[in-house]
């Protein structure tokens, strides 16, 4: 005859059993992406935005133009204002990188997104090469985001995006075989 304490035992023995069987599962190759993509964490130290001018056509010039410059120089109409130089804008983003894992990723997509008060302006998707970024370990890294349309006020956050969804794994290039 069994007692109470035999069956909660065996219970407990079962139970136990089936936990350990659902641990050892073996995790599909997105899954290992995804759990090693959780212990890593990106962080934005700062941005530098460098403006160069671009270059426009060269306007041949004739001596009737010289002369023409010349006599509103002299007719004292000095209230004209010289046309605006476009610029490119390059928004250059230190980050530092941190892997809380034993295990490696080759590399690592980070979600970068543009921000105003109103919200976010505009969003990109950066890799960078962790494959040497060990366990415990920072990095520091500089992503160019070229040719941005950048106004005062902006602002720039990085992430590990912390769940992607099945249906966007494609654009994480960890994902990738």
């Amino acid at each position: 005859m069994r007692t109470s304490i035999d069956r909660s035992w065996s219970l407990a023995v079962l139970v136990a059993l089936f936990l350990l069987m659902q641990g050892c599962a073996a995790k599909s190759p997105e899954e290992q992406v995804a759990e090693l993509r959780s212990g890593y964490e990106a962080t934005l130290n700062g941005f530098v935005v460098v403006q160069e001018p671009l270059m426009t056509e060269e306007v041949p010039v004739d001596d009737e133009t010289v002369a023409t410059e010349e006599e509103a120089t002299e007719e004292g109409d000095v209230d004209a204002e010289p046309a605006p130089v476009e610029v490119r804008q390059d928004v250059k983003l230190d980050i530092m990188i941190y892997n809380s894992n034993y295990e490696k990723l080759p590399g690592l997509t980070l979600d970068v997104s543009q921000g105003t008060a109103a919200g976010e302006k505009n969003h990109w998707r950066i890799w960078v090469d962790t494959a040497d970024l060990g366990k415990g370990s920072r990095q520091a890294y500089v992503h160019t985001l070229e040719d941005i349309d950048h106004v005062e006020g902006d602002g720039y956050a990085v992430e590990v995006r912390a769940s992607v969804p099945v249906e966007e794994r494609g654009e994480y290039r960890e994902f990738s075989p």
